[in-house]
């Protein structure tokens, strides 16, 4: 039993110091004498941590046989999985991991990190996403997570964009969403060109005026963007994004009074985003219109209450009074 005692007291140093291989060497000789889950846990995590992912499955498998309720080792057990691009196998043991684990255990944001990355390997991207957004709600700054959501929703955009556009590219949507496209990838002028072919094809579909009229705003040809927004408009008076952008172009061009109006319709209109309300303040408060500006600037705090720019504008707005 000292023999054994002292084995693991080397093994345990040798983990502690980051020397894996030789903690690694301890644990395969303390198993020979005395065998546990915990142990096989153990040499599971310090072949992980080594990158030597097959041989760490079988320790992690053994640690399981003895103790099936080792969630742990199920949860690194997907993990290493995961890594050999055994993404079925990786998905069965995730599941089991997520099942029980404790509700409050930190592990919890582990198994929901692979476990979405893993069902976005298995082309199950909305699947992938509600797993991450779980994580992402309770450490909305894990930066792994960010990442591999925001790479997801562009992926995932982009194939339903292709979609539309391979099936009807010689068309009006084809065209828009060839424009959508070419905006992606950063080429601007290709993008405005198929907003305008668009319309072209069909001078009352919705959506095109709007798309070319935010691109040459983001270009400084305010001028250029009234034009396509006004035909917008034309076409759909209430419509969030035409109003909003319409007011902004209003406002590059210095007719601020023209643009309040335009941003109060995209207000009115618009459930979730607090800009055209911030925009619209900011109109008040310069036309000298301060109990309107104060009233856009709290419904944009109440857009969004983590909002600092509507934070900010409300406190200058009251304290200007």
């Amino acid at each position: 039993m000292a023999a054994a005692n002292a084995q693991t007291s080397l093994a345990r140093q040798a983990e502690l110091a980051g020397d894996f291989p030789a903690a690694e060497k301890a644990y395969e000789q303390e198993l020979q004498t005395r065998p546990s889950a915990e142990t096989w846990q153990r040499l599971g995590l310090t072949r992980h941590l080594q990158s030597k992912f097959s041989a760490a499955i079988p320790a992690f498998r053994e640690a399981i046989r003895l103790n099936p309720a080792l969630w742990t080792s199920r949860l690194f057990l997907g993990m290493c999985l995961y890594r050999l691009n055994n993404f079925q196998e990786a998905q069965v043991e995730l599941q089991r991991a997520q099942r029980e684990v404790p509700a409050n255990d930190q592990g919890r944001d582990e198994i929901d990190y692979w476990l979405g990355a893993t069902l976005i390997a298995l082309k199950q991207p909305l699947a992938g996403l509600a797993a991450i957004e779980g994580l992402l709600s309770r450490r909305g700054s894990r930066l792994d997570a960010l990442e591999l959501a925001v790479k997801t929703y562009a992926d995932l955009g982009s194939s339903l964009w292709n979609r539309v556009a391979e099936r009807s590219f010689e068309s009006a949507a084809g065209y828009e969403v060839h424009g959508h496209a070419l905006e992606a990838d950063g080429n601007v002028e290709g993008a405005l060109e198929a907003y305008r072919h668009s319309r072209e094809l069909n001078p009352s579909r919705i959506g095109p005026g709007t798309a070319m009229g935010r691109l040459l705003l983001a270009q400084g040809r305010a001028g250029e963007a009234r034009v396509a927004l006004d035909g917008e408009l034309k076409l759909a008076p209430t419509d969030p994004a035409a109003c909003y952008y319409a007011g902004l172009a209003a406002i590059q061009l210095g007719e601020t009074a023209r643009a309040a109006p335009l941003l109060a319709a995209a207000d009115h209109w618009t459930t979730h985003d607090p800009e055209p309300a911030i925009a619209l303040a900011q109109v008040y408060f310069a036309l000298g219109k301060r109990e309107e500006a104060a009233a856009a600037a709290r419904r944009a705090q109440t857009l969004a209450p983590a909002s600092a720019a509507a934070r900010e504008l409300l406190q200058v707005i009251q304290q200007a009074k």
